[in-house]
C-alpha cells in the first residue's frame, strides 16, 4: 500500500492459473475499452527487477505529463511491463508524436537502466533502430 501496489497473487492449481493467465490475456482488451475506438501500440521492455517500480513510475507520469491513455502492466518476477498507448485512425499528428515520444522516452530510459527494447515480442520493424543502440554495431 505504501508504494502504490496492489495484491499479489499466486496459482497453486491449473484452475487458478488459468484464470490469471485470462486475466493477462485480457488486459490488451481492457485497455482498448478505455478509449473505443482505439488500437493500442503495445510496448515490451525489460528492466532489472530492481529497477522495476523506478521504470514504470517514470512512464506513467510520462504518459501522465503528456495526457494521453497508456495503461501500465508488467511481470513483476522477471522486469518486463508493457504501456499500452492507445491510438485512433483519426487522432491528430500531434497527438500520435506525443505517443511515439513516450514511445522513445520509455526505451531510452530502458536501455539506461541496463534493461532491453524487447522482452517476449521480439524485434521487428518498430525496434529495428533502437537494437542497435542497445547491442552495438553489426547487431542489425
Amino acid at each position: 500500500d505504501e508504494h502504490g501496489g496492489g495484491a499479489f497473487q499466486w496459482a497453486s492449481s491449473e484452475s487458478e492459473r488459468r484464470k490469471l493467465w485470462a486475466a493477462r490475456h485480457g488486459t490488451y482488451y481492457a485497455s482498448l475499452a478505455l478509449r473505443p475506438g482505439s488500437k493500442g501500440i503495445v510496448t515490451d521492455t525489460v528492466v532489472p527487477i530492481s529497477r522495476l517500480a523506478e521504470a514504470m513510475t517514470a512512464t506513467a507520469a510520462d504518459v501522465e505529463r503528456c495526457g494521453v491513455v497508456g495503461p501500465i502492466f508488467g511481470h513483476a518476477g522477471d522486469g518486463n511491463f508493457h504501456c499500452i498507448l492507445l491510438v485512433k485512425e483519426d487522432d491528430p499528428p500531434e497527438y500520435v508524436a506525443l505517443l511515439e515520444g513516450i514511445n522513445e522516452r520509455l526505451i531510452t530510459r530502458t536501455l539506461a537502466m541496463g534493461g532491453t527494447c524487447t522482452g517476449e515480442h521480439g524485434v521487428g520493424i518498430g525496434k529495428k533502430k533502437y537494437l542497435e543502440r542497445e547491442k552495438g554495431e553489426g547487431a542489425v
